[in-house]
């Protein structure tokens, strides 16, 4: 495929529930356009988007791919994402570099939980939307369906039919184009324009009225000539209805049966004709190179934090989609080919992408070569020396440059904004299988977390584990499956251990003296302490009281220091203590005797005592958590909480028959629920969670996780 023009560039990310279609309708353009020779399936894990084995394997797509396919002269690049909640930064990044969304529903399920998830990123990016009706050939397909619930639950929609179906379900064999007034009937390259079938006269005259309305009042003139009876051309019609669209007031809306081939074309025409080119969206902006934090780059600020901003909305920098304008791209996607190597699959935003170019990255100052400039088939890839402004490709071997980046030219650097992403849901202790395994893990968790923006791994501070999140329980697994697959590590996962704390809850004065005389010169350090508890939140804090010189002020620091020590291990299970005041006021010295180490063992041994004493508790982390469900399910939802030991903190209707929920949630109730969730909600419920504060435990529970700990701590021991 030749190097296209940004005019003759359109860039179509398909988006939708699970199961919706979203890879079989890439497949049929593919093949309707002549890229491939034979369609593959889905099912049988032979589809050019579908093509790792673990999305072959499983049946379902994990990673955004790219194709594209050629038609009337202009080239449609197709961003495949996947369905499932879980993978929903692979979802952000495409539709980050889109400039189209094409939002799939299945005509017999229609608005599902996932559609208006993506509906909303795809709002909030400020993008036109295409919607998709698929599946017109199943069983209960419902075309006019789909458009009233679309209009019912997806905010601030305004659906606008394109087309009528000719027939439903097993009848289903064709479109009306209600634009060019024909019939397309047919299946994929055997499809045939003709006549609208009689029997549909009425219906097909009805839905082009609807359309003409809804398109004539985005428009004042073409209202205006409306009301006057004035005829409107099929050209003035067609100009409105792209204003509309790219205003974000209408919604058009197409129907096809990707598996059974037909419609497929008769979507390429409705996206070249009314759709916008690369040139014809906002331009990029950004920040000038070396001049901005990673914060800025991630929260859009002013605007609610875990939306898409508009485009155009961050930074200073322009860079409009000229081939003029200096070079730069942004890398949304980074893959790793045994053969190849690492692969960045980018979307040019201004200037010309030139094989071999020196570039740099604007995040960094790193230095790369654009080597192996080419366009992707899925996994397959071919060659090409340049690309266009808004087109999108991939560059092979780059060095330091990574998802999210941006790659410009050295002499007008520049650094866009990325996707902000929702935290990991879902984690689990991991770790290799043999000592070999282990020793080859990082760098494997490495290799993952570049691939793949929404899985990251840390070791927690707080247990010593090794710790990989993601956004939920499906997608912790086919990371894990990939590096075992991929990389031949194998790796044993548990539930993660709860970082508990502990604390105290009354006030205790303490005496702690460390002497040892063993010849020569000994040790000696005695200290008094109170200790009391302070507020939850506080963490630590050291006051000194000595008066009259009772402590020379050299040792000062290291009772503080010994004490510190003592906290790092509590007397009920070994978990470090938080929000304490110690106040030292009193103490002994020895003129000989007497160093820092005396003085901070003297520090511990009184911190051990008192904690001892000051009727310690422990603590677990409370999460604040927010589910979103059906509003039908909000009662059993609620129930399941309560039975975690949830305090509900609100409830409202948030528009679509949804609810959210707000609540408090003990972390050790939250390991499973992800996986909870879906199976009470049948995937129709999510949820956000991060850290707010900690509780005590209530003692019966405090008294398993105590005896857990050391017995945990006696097998350590031998």
């Amino acid at each position: 495929m030749p190097p296209h023009r940004t005019e003759q560039i359109r860039n179509l990310a398909f988006v939708g529930h699970r199961g919706c279609g979203k890879t079989s309708l890439a497949e049929a353009l593919l093949y309707h356009t002549g890229v491939i020779s034979r369609m593959g399936s889905v099912e049988q894990g032979n589809t050019v988007c579908d093509a790792d084995p673990e999305e072959a394997e499983r049946g379902i797509s994990i990673m955004t791919a790219l194709c594209s396919a050629e038609h009337r002269g202009h080239k449609v690049n197709i961003l495949d994402t996947p369905g499932y909640a879980e993978f929903v930064a692979e979802v952000a990044y495409a539709i980050w570099v889109a400039d189209i969304v094409g939002l799939v529903l299945d005509a017999s399920a229609g608005v599902e939980v996932h559609t208006r998830k993506v509906y909303a990123m795809a709002r909030e990016r400020g993008l036109p939307i295409v919607a998709i009706v698929n599946k017109m050939d199943k069983e209960r397909a419902d075309f006019s369906g789909c458009l009233q619930a679309m209009k019912e639950s997806l905010p601030g929609c305004r659906p606008v039919s394109l087309q009528v179906p000719i027939g439903a379900e097993a009848g289903f064999k064709g479109v009306v184009d209600l634009l060019g007034m024909q019939a397309v009937t047919g299946a994929g390259r055997d499809a045939k324009a003709g006549p609208v079938p009689p029997e549909l006269a009425d219906e097909v005259a009805a839905a082009r009225i609807a359309l003409i309305e809804a398109v004539v009042e985005t428009d004042d003139a073409l209202m205006e000539k409306y009301l006057g009876d004035e005829e409107i051309s099929t050209d003035e019609l067609l100009a409105a209805l792209r204003n509309g669209v790219m205003a974000g007031t209408l919604v058009p809306v197409v129907c096809c049966a990707a598996t059974a081939e037909i419609g497929t074309i008769p979507l390429l025409d409705a996206v070249i004709d009314v759709y916008p080119h690369p040139g014809q969206m906002p331009a990029w902006k950004g920040y000038a190179g070396g001049s901005v934090s990673e914060e800025q780059l991630t929260d859009p600020g002013g605007v609610r934090v875990g939306t898409l901003p508009a485009r155009g909305q961050q930074g200073g920098e322009e860079r409009p989609a000229d081939p003029e304008a200096p070079f730069s791209a942004f890398i949304f996607k980074t893959l790793t080919d045994p053969y190849v190597g690492r692969i960045s699959f980018l979307r040019v935003v201004s200037g010309m992408a030139r094989s071999d170019a020196a570039v740099v990255v604007g995040n960094t100052g790193g230095r790369e070569k654009m080597s192996g400039l080419a366009l992707p088939q899925g996994r397959k890839t071919t060659q090409t020396g340049e690309l266009w402004p808004g087109d999108l490709g991939c560059v092979t071997r780059l060095d330091s440059a990574k998802t999210g980046d941006t790659l410009c030219d050295p002499k007008a650097t520049v650094v866009f904004p990325k996707p902000w992403l929702p935290q990991p849901m879902h984690s689990l202790a991991a770790r290799g299988e043999t000592r070999q395994d282990e020793d080859k893990l990082g760098p494997a968790l490495e290799r993952a977390a570049d691939e793949d923006v929404g899985f990251r791994y840390e070791r927690s501070e707080d247990t010593g584990e090794l710790v990989v999140s993601g956004m939920g329980p499906l997608h912790l697994e086919t990371v894990i499956s990939r590096i075992s697959r991929q990389m031949g590590v194998k790796v044993q996962t548990t539930e993660p251990k709860i970082p508990y704390r502990e604390s105290i809850t009354k006030k205790v004065r303490v005496h702690g003296r460390h002497k040892k005389q063993t010849g020569g010169r000994g040790q000696f350090g005695d200290v008094w302490i109170q200790v009391e508890p302070l507020e939850r939140g506080l963490g630590f804090e050291f006051v000194n009281a000595i008066v009259g010189g009772a402590i020379p002020a050299s040792f000062i620091p290291s009772v503080e220091k010994g004490c510190r020590a003592a906290m790092a291990k509590g007397v009920l299970a070994g978990y470090p203590v938080v929000d304490v005041r110690v106040t030292l006021d009193d103490g002994q010295t020895h003129p000989v005797d007497s160093s820092d180490i005396a003085f901070q063992l003297a520090g511990q041994i009184a911190m051990r005592e008192a904690l001892a004493q000051a009727g310690p508790i422990l603590l677990e982390p409370i999460m604040k958590v927010e589910i979103t469900a059906p509003d039908t399910l909000t009662g059993d939802m609620v129930s399941d909480l309560n039975g975690r030991r949830a305090r509900i903190q609100g409830m409202e209707q948030v528009g679509g028959g949804m609810t959210l929920v707000r609540a408090l949630v003990p972390l050790a109730e939250m390991l499973r629920y992800s996986a909870d969730l879906r199976s009470m909600t049948q995937g129709r419920a999510s949820y956000t969670m991060e850290f707010s504060h900690y509780e005590p435990v209530p003692q019966h529970l405090a008294e398993q996780i105590i005896a857990r700990a050391k017995a945990e701590q006696g097998e350590g021991e031998s």
